[in-house]
């Protein structure tokens, strides 16, 4: 929180931080909506944004795109 402001929250990422990281050429980028226990995947970075855009819900198992051998849980995500 930065002056009474909380920047962490979702709108935040998902408006301000992900166009920005895909112009610095981010390659994988992941936003946890801690909320609805889900998490928001941004791959193939462009100039205008991603080219790709999911949701993968709790139930679900993700890979890391430069360690694809390495599967992440989504529900070990939450608490």
């Amino acid at each position: 929180m930065v002056n009474g402001f909380d920047y962490s929250t979702l709108e935040t990422d998902r408006k301000q931080k992900v166009p920005l990281y895909a112009m610095a050429g981010i390659a994988d980028y992941w936003i946890l909506d801690v909320n609805q226990r889900q998490v928001y995947v941004f791959c193939e970075p462009g100039l205008e944004g991603y080219n790709l855009e999911f949701i993968v819900q709790e139930d679900a198992t993700l890979s890391l795109i430069p360690f694809p051998e390495i599967e992440v849980q989504i529900s070990q995500m939450f608490p």
